[in-house]
């Protein structure tokens, strides 16, 4: 079937998802922290999730299986997966963004969200992925399409930074300066808006909606809460890009990887504007670094 049929085709399966109606929503990363989220607050209204995952068989190396997923549905989450062994991040980044940006132009997917991030438009480091796919998905043409900026995640601390293990040492390090702040955010309540977004009948005017998150902190003044949460006494302490690289390099990730990583610190370090938008309500999420570690650590909300 030629590439026009099929859109065609796919665009007429999802005629019958009427405004205000179950629909089929893709969602890619659903395992994943924000798309787990999503997924779930979707399946409670009634909406039909296909979850792309590996684990789910869908792998985001497939096009055919990825062409199937998208094939009729009516709204998707899209985001590009960080993959901290690549040997070329950029590279496996251009390849699952082309990958995803084909299945969506000949699904008929009618909305799309992207989870992007809050210093996308500056097109570099570990942003620059999803810079690439903002580009992607504004040439297909889409009428509804968001690109969802969101901060620095809290998860990102327990998940690739390091946090637990260093702070038994008593000391945490990262190239990040300590003393400027820096917009913290829960992968939970981005789910929650990303959810809102793709069953929203009120779309945003702008293609760009930014998540700063709960709070603002400094690196020093998350390395001192997250320490008080997990029962220890822990101080910041910023460390050389080239140290850094090491440290990131041995612990197994690929050079391309943390790379990327120091050109993001380095960007922040140098004061570089990330968010474009002043804090405000709409972009302020409800969980803050606080309550995130209490739910995280288990610690109490009385000791913290």
């Amino acid at each position: 079937m030629a590439r026009t049929d099929l859109k065609k085709e796919n665009a007429m399966t999802h005629l019958d998802q009427s405004s205000g109606g179950k629909r089929t929503v893709v969602v890619v990363g659903a395992t994943s922290d924000v798309g787990a989220v999503a997924s779930a607050r979707l399946q409670q209204q009634g909406h039909v999730v296909r979850g792309v995952a590996r684990n789910l068989g869908v792998a985001l190396s497939d096009q055919d299986a990825l062409n199937r997923a998208f094939a009729g549905a009516h709204s998707a989450y899209v985001m590009i997966p960080f993959d901290v062994h690549a040997a070329d991040l950029h590279r496996f980044e251009r390849g699952v963004g082309s990958r995803l940006a084909e299945a969506i132009s000949v699904s008929g997917v009618r909305r799309v969200v992207l989870l992007s991030g809050l210093n996308a438009h500056l097109k570099m480091g570990t942003s620059l992925g999803a810079a690439e796919m903002e580009d992607r998905l504004e040439a297909l043409g889409l009428d509804e399409l968001v690109h969802l900026r969101a901060g620095f995640f809290n998860e990102n601390f327990v998940k690739g930074m390091g946090f637990v293990e260093q702070s038994s040492s008593g000391v945490y390090a990262t190239p990040f300066r300590g003393d400027l702040p820096i917009p913290l955010i829960a992968a939970r309540d981005v789910g929650e808006r990303v959810a809102d977004l793709l069953t929203t009948e009120d779309w945003p005017r702008n293609r760009v909606v930014e998540l700063h998150g709960g709070g603002y902190h400094t690196f020093a003044e998350a390395t001192e809460l997250l320490g008080r949460a997990v029962g220890r006494n822990v101080t910041y302490q910023t460390v050389s890009y080239a140290d850094a690289r090491a440290g990131m390099v041995e612990s197994g990730m690929s050079a391309s990887f943390a790379d990327a990583l120091v050109e993001t610190a380095t960007s922040f370090n140098n004061g570089e504007r990330w968010a474009l938008e002043a804090p405000g309500p709409r972009n302020t999420t409800p969980t803050t670094l606080k309550r995130w570690a209490e739910d995280v650590f288990g610690v109490s909300r009385h000791s913290v």
